[in-house]
Order: structure tokens, then C-alpha cells, then sequence
């Protein structure tokens, strides 16, 4: 039995405590300030250790002592120690009621500090090693990229319909997919390309929900050199008109679930295309895509296209500072570079099975999730959308293995009740992005997911960071050694002017250790490459000239970053005029645009603000207005034009908007001020989807929100 002697809130203490608990060491703990020390105890204690290992001399009672008594402590500490106990130097062991010299005073704080030291290089190693390793597998991959187009995606997709043509690729509700019926269905899509007069570089527009039938569609427009565009499944009226319209395509492939959002777009786009309806559903003023795919063949075109790692592949739509979708090129060998990062750092096996709830036209679900699986023949879970009370049964039915997420679905399974089988799963990796700091350890502890694997990037840039070793909080590393082979740097931004601080000969400053700033990559041939977008002036806005030396070039990301000593990065926040709700980019200026046109209101300044609760910035819209504004019908009006994630949450009728110098709405001091109703005397309004309508925001409501009473 060990007597360990100290204070309950003592820090040393506390960690001594820890310590035996965690070896399973019988203690009882004793406080020297409740327990009135005897005489004899001191007396037995001083008699085995010198003066000095006894009194603390650095503690708050010692220097408050008077200094009288402090000269006479060598010879009379006894005394003293029996009048002040909390000098005694904590934590102070005994064994078997025996003071040793083997376990002086401070013995097991001592060795906790040295363990912890000895404990943290060990995982420093590790990670190291761990870092290692997957960079090298990363850089060898990189060396086929130029060499070797045997490798592209598609004809890698191909070859397991050859090797294991009767393994599953895809589960899909009550559907079963092998590897050969998924080439099977994408050859059809190929000769359909073909039989439509169609050639090499000629893009489709494809707006489908998840399904097979969208993962066939690409594949298959992609082997015989053809783009595809992939649709926000969300978007409708001016957003889609313009979706479609700079895509270039001629042709639309129309799931049959997504004809009303087809039909909010103008008369001039619903001209242009030749609409192809995939579906159940027949449409007569359309084409029947299902019927025209039936009459063609299974096997692979003759034709040979010939496609190469240059050739354009996907186009994939990010929201940008201008509010317009912005169309991403995303070439073959963008794909295979995206791919194998994550390839390297997961290293998926043929029996893994790879849930995916993420919509097939963002490059997390289509590329990631999907390459993931059907690059290394294991199996993609496919699913129309996210559900918590299906999440855990899904798991087990199918034996996931690996979860693709993003920070949103990892709250919302926190948030849930417990479930039964939330410990009893498969699942050895999960990774994705957005997984927020705050909720990190909740969510691997509580469902024991054995790896997380948090990744970093946008999909039109040259940035590419992922957290190989787990780091609670980060997106990834890039340890000192290594910092001028990667492209990655973060410099100093103007948050008022949004553009990065240049020194006295105008080149970019980078930021200290710990400093906030903008994250910008290096474009250089091959892994550094920025291919941009469709739009060449989008594409030059993103370019960041004459940083560091004259005449280089760096891929703004328009994110805030910041990193730590020993190269972790972490992510801070979206610069401008673009927020994250719901796991989607909203571009301010594009809900601003849905405000036009309705009664009464003159001028809108969009912004996003914190919500207790959610992930990323919920709208809020600064409204200035003529008369009163009929809010049942302001709902129904930007319903009608914007997706669902970009509804504004809260509105703020004002009676005036203030500008910049520039003529710039002033977004940074709205959003200070934020939407408390007792700091603010202008009306304040919250969204009110039940009833279809905006309400009053009181400080009933308020502190609901504030208290995460209220989900989103």
C-alpha cells in the first residue's frame, strides 16, 4: 500500500494519482491540510531525507513566511512543519507506512515527467516514420503520372471488370453492382456518346442525384475522350442557367428525380440543350436516355480516342467571391494526382467497403470516395443521401470499413442518442475534411474509429495537405526539413482589404509560427500545376504574382491557415465573401442577387456568423427596406431561387448600410456585433421552416440558440 500525502488541488498531485490509477497501484491518499500531521510522522520523515527534500522552498507558503522563522528552519523545522503542513514538498510517498529513500518527495512526479517526455518522443518518432512512409509511397506514385497513361482512372477502373469481373463494385439500396456490369453500363454510355455524333473533347452536362448510373455516365463519357459537367444537384434558376450555360455542352443528362429544377431555368437554356432523361419515368418532351441505351452495345468502342493525361476528364463547380458557380478543370491527370495522396495514405485492400453519403458531383464523394474504392477493386456504399438512424445499421449490414465524411455528418452522429452498435463496427478509417477541433476526441473516442484521416485541398488548386498521423485538429504537415520541396506557404493577409500584405519592395510576407494568414500554393509542372477554370478571367484571379521572387506564380486558396512548430497546419477560416454552411461554399454576393426583385427592399449586405453548434458560418442578411416587409413571402422568394444550404438564417432590417471607401458593404463590424437582440436595436428575424417563414428573434429564441437547444 502506498500513502501518497498532498493536496486534492494540487497539480502534482493530481498527476501522481493518475499515475498509480493507470499501473493499478493500491494508494490511499492523504490531505495534509485536513488530516492534522502528527508529531512523529514529520519527525520520521525528516529523520529518513535531509531538510531540503522535505520543504519546499518554492512554494507560496514558503515565501510568505516570515523571515525570522525561514533562518531557523534547519534547526528547527519540526516545529515549523507541524505549524504549516503545506510546506512539505508535494506529492510525499510512503510505503507501507514507511518513509524510504528510495521514494523520496517529488519520486512519482518525477517519473510521470520523465514517462510523459519519454512518451511524447515515442509518438514523435512515430509519426514521423508514419510521415515518412506514406510520402515515399506518394512520391513514387508521382513518378508514373507523366510515363505511364496506362494508368488513367478510367482504364484502371476497366481492369478489375477483366480481373474480378464477379466482385461487387457498388451497393446501392437493394442493388448489387459487379465490376463487369459497372463497364458494362459505362461502354453503353461511351457508344451513346459516339452514336450522338459526339467526339473527343465534346462536354455533357450531367445533374443527377446519387445513383450507379451517374458513376456509369462519367466513366463512360471520360474513356472515349469526352468531359464531363457535373451539376450542383442543389442549384436552380439564374445559378443553374449559368452552371449549364459555361459549361459549353450541347447535351444534358437529366435524372428524372431533378425535371423541376431543370424546368426554373430560362427559355434560352432549355433551347440550347438536347435533354436526355435517365429514369423510370417517361417525359415525352424529351429523350428517353434508358430506352436509347438498351439498343447499344456492352463492349468498349472500337474507335480509339487516344486519351492522354492532358485531356479534360470532369468539370466540377466551385462557389468563388463573384457568387456565379465556377467550373474547375479537372484534367486525367488532376484525377490520378487527387487520387493518390489519399490512395497512399489510406491504403484501401479489395476487401474494404467505402461509405458514401457525399454527392457524386463534389470532388469529395465523386473522386475521393469513389476512387478509393473502385481504384483498388474494393467495394463503394453508395447512398442517395446522409441519414443518422441509417448510419450505424448501414455500417454493420455492409461491414464498412472506411467513412468518407466531412465535419458536418461527424456532428450530426454527435448529436444523436446512442445507439447500440455505434461501438460494435468495422470501421478502421475515416477520413475527410471540416472535422472540427472542438469536436475531434468526442467523435473518435465515442465511436472508437480507430484513424482519422483529415485532408486538405480545393479542388481546382495545387494544395494538398492530409494529417497522416491523426494530430487532434489538423489538416495535415509539413515538418521543417522538408518545407522547400512543398509548395505550401502562408502569408500575411489585410482581412479589411482581402489581399495579402506586401514589404517595402512589394513581395509577400510569410507568416510566423502561430500567425493567421493566407494559404497559397506554388504552381509548378506537374504536382504543382493549377489548371484553373473554364472562365479564363476566373482562372487569373486566382493567381498570386511576384510573391516572393519576380515573375513566380502562387494559386491563392482563399482560406485563412495558420501552423504550428512542428509544421501541423490547421484551418481558420474562408477569406471574403464565401462561408461554409452544410458542408457548401455560399457565395454572399449570390444570396444577395435572390433578395433582388422582391418588394420593398432596397439594399442586402450578406455575411456569415457562428451558430452554437454548427459547423461553419450560418447567413446572415443585413436588409435595408421602404416598408415592411411581408416575410412569408421574402421566404418563398429566395426559396424559389436559392439552394436550401444557402437560405439566409438570420435577417437584420437596418435603416442604413455602411460602405468602405471603395464603395465596399463593411461586412467585419456586422459581423462583431453578431445577432444578440439586447446589443441590437434594429429588428431581428430567424428562419422558420416549419411554418415556411421568417419570425422574431427575441431573447427567448436567442438563448435557445446560444444553449444548442435549436438544430439546423
Amino acid at each position: 500500500m502506498i500513502n501518497i500525502y498532498g493536496l486534492k488541488n494540487c497539480d502534482s498531485c493530481r498527476k501522481a494519482i493518475k499515475y498509480l490509477k493507470k499501473n493499478n497501484l493500491s494508494y490511499e491518499f492523504i490531505d495534509i491540510k485536513n488530516d492534522l500531521l502528527k508529531k512523529n510522522k514529520i519527525k520520521e520523515w525528516l529523520s529518513v531525507h535531509d531538510v531540503d527534500k522535505v520543504i519546499n522552498k518554492k512554494s507560496t507558503t514558503w515565501r510568505q513566511l516570515d523571515q525570522n522563522i525561514k533562518e531557523k528552519y534547519l534547526i528547527d523545522a519540526l516545529t515549523i512543519l507541524e505549524k504549516f503542513p503545506t510546506l512539505i514538498k508535494r506529492p510525499f510517498w510512503e510505503i507501507n507506512s514507511k518513509a524510504s529513500k528510495q521514494l523520496e518527495p517529488g519520486f512519482f512526479d518525477k517519473q510521470i515527467l520523465y514517462l510523459e517526455k519519454i512518451k511524447k518522443m515515442l509518438t514523435k518518432i512515430k509519426n514521423e516514420l508514419i510521415y515518412l512512409s506514406t510520402l515515399r509511397r506518394i512520391f513514387s506514385s508521382l513518378k508514373s503520372i507523366n510515363n505511364d497513361e496506362k494508368l488513367i482512372i478510367t482504364k484502371k477502373i476497366a481492369s478489375f471488370a477483366d480481373i474480378s469481373p464477379k466482385a461487387i463494385a457498388i451497393y446501392f439500396e437493394d442493388r448489387v453492382i459487379t465490376y463487369k456490369e459497372l463497364i458494362n453500363g459505362a461502354n453503353r454510355y461511351s457508344n451513346w456518346f459516339i452514336e450522338n455524333g459526339l467526339e473527343k473533347g465534346d462536354v455533357v452536362a450531367l445533374l443527377m442525384e446519387n445513383r450507379p448510373e451517374f458513376l456509369m455516365a462519367w466513366i463512360g463519357i471520360a474513356q472515349v475522350g469526352g468531359t464531363s459537367a457535373l451539376i450542383n444537384t442543389n442549384l436552380t434558376g439564374h445559378a443553374l442557367n449559368h452552371s449549364l450555360n459555361i459549361s459549353g455542352s450541347k447535351n444534358l443528362i437529366l435524372g428524372t428525380e431533378l425535371l423541376d429544377n431543370f424546368k426554373t431555368t430560362n427559355d434560352t437554356i432549355r433551347n440550347i440543350f438536347n435533354v436526355w432523361v435517365e429514369g423510370d419515368s417517361f417525359h415525352k418532351e424529351y429523350n428517353n436516355l434508358n430506352l436509347s441505351l438498351e439498343n447499344l452495345s456492352e463492349n468498349k468502342p472500337l474507335i480509339d480516342y487516344s486519351v492522354t493525361n492532358d485531356d479534360i476528364a470532369l468539370y466540377i463547380y466551385t462557389s468563388g467571391t463573384t457568387g456565379d458557380p465556377k467550373a474547375a478543370t479537372i484534367t486525367h491527370r488532376r484525377l490520378r494526382l487527387m487520387l493518390m495522396g489519399f490512395c497512399s495514405a489510406v491504403v484501401p485492400k479489395k476487401s474494404d467497403k467505402v461509405y458514401n453519403v457525399l454527392p457524386l458531383y463534389h470532388s469529395a464523394g465523386g473522386i475521393i470516395a469513389v476512387g478509393l474504392a473502385l481504384t483498388t477493386g474494393a467495394s463503394l456504399v453508395l447512398k442517395r443521401k446522409f441519414s443518422v438512424k441509417d448510419f450505424w445499421p448501414d455500417v454493420r449490414k455492409y461491414n464498412v470499413t472506411i467513412f468518407q465524411y466531412i465535419g458536418e455528418l461527424c456532428r450530426y452522429l454527435l448529436n444523436a442518442p446512442v445507439h447500440e452498435l455505434e461501438q460494435r463496427h468495422t470501421l478502421r478509417v475515416a477520413t475527410g475534411n471540416g472535422l472540427r477541433p472542438d469536436i475531434w476526441d468526442e467523435f473518435k473516442n465515442r465511436f472508437k474509429i480507430k484513424r482519422i484521416l483529415e485532408f486538405y485541398g480545393a479542388t481546382e488548386g495545387n494544395i494538398s495537405l492530409i494529417n497522416y498521423d491523426g494530430k487532434s485538429g489538423a489538416i495535415g504537415r509539413v515538418p521543417g526539413y522538408l518545407k522547400k520541396m512543398l509548395n505550401i506557404e502562408i502569408v500575411k493577409f489585410d482581412v479589411e482589404r482581402e489581399e495579402p500584405i506586401r514589404d517595402e519592395k512589394g513581395f509577400c510576407i510569410p507568416c510566423k509560427i502561430g500567425e493567421v494568414g493566407e494559404a497559397i500554393g506554388e504552381i509548378q509542372i506537374d504536382a504543382g500545376a493549377f489548371d484553373g477554370y473554364v472562365d479564363k478571367q476566373a482562372t487569373q484571379k486566382k493567381i498570386l504574382r511576384n510573391v516572393f521572387k519576380k515573375d513566380d506564380q502562387w494559386f491563392r486558396s482563399g482560406d485563412l491557415l495558420s501552423r504550428d512548430r512542428d509544421g501541423y497546419f490547421y484551418f481558420i477560416d474562408r477569406i471574403g465573401d464565401t462561408f461554409r454552411w452544410k458542408g457548401e461554399n455560399v457565395a454572399t454576393s449570390e444570396v444577395a442577387h435572390a433578395f433582388q426583385g422582391f418588394k420593398n427592399i432596397l439594399e442586402v449586405n450578406v455575411y456569415g456568423v457562428d451558430l452554437p453548434g454548427n459547423d461553419g458560418k450560418a447567413g446572415m442578411a443585413a436588409l435595408v427596406s421602404n416598408a415592411e416587409i411581408n416575410l412569408k413571402d421574402l421566404y418563398f422568394h429566395l426559396k424559389s431561387s436559392l439552394p436550401g444550404y444557402a437560405m439566409p438564417i438570420i435577417l437584420r432590417v437596418k435603416k442604413e448600410i455602411e460602405i468602405t471607401g471603395t464603395f465596399k458593404h463593411k461586412k467585419i463590424e456586422l459581423v462583431k456585433e453578431g445577432y444578440n437582440p439586447e446589443d441590437i436595436s434594429d429588428p431581428l428575424f430567424f428562419i422558420d421552416d416549419q411554418n415556411e417563414s421568417y419570425i422574431g428573434l427575441d431573447n427567448r429564441l436567442y438563448e435557445r440558440l446560444i444553449n444548442k437547444e435549436i438544430k439546423l
